[in-house]
């Protein structure tokens, strides 16, 4: 019975992180993989009491550094001046710059998708 209940237990798990955008995902694994190791370890120093602190220390810090862990994205700055997140395989409107990077603090101005289409 214990078998059935972890078996459900993770399918929701795991169908809740291919539903969940990349951020969500990352954070979600994080605290998953940081509440295992601090459950390993709060339990080896400090019996049941010590695991469940590890549990709950662990999966604040996993959640933490899995959510500033991002992918590599596409950006599109408009005559605006605003800047949006564009799928990186085509860009369906016409942007005064575009943009590749991890965020948009930290991004290099490229050529953008369209101008490639038009010039050659």
């Amino acid at each position: 019975m214990r078998g059935l209940i972890a078996a459900i237990c993770v399918a929701i798990l795991l169908s809740g992180c291919a539903a969940a955008p990349p951020e969500q995902r990352n954070a979600l694994l994080g605290a998953t993989v940081g509440a295992g190791v601090g459950a390993a370890i709060g339990s080896a120093a400090g019996g049941p009491t010590g695991m469940w602190a590890g549990v709950a220390a662990g999966a604040v810090v996993g959640g933490v550094v899995g959510y500033l862990i991002r992918p590599e994205g596409c950006y599109l700055r408009n005559s605006r001046g605003e800047t949006w997140q564009v799928p990186c395989d085509e860009v369906r409107s016409r942007g005064e710059a575009c943009f590749r990077g991890r965020g948009p603090d930290g991004v290099e101005q490229v050529e953008c998708p369209y101008m490639r289409r038009h010039r050659a």
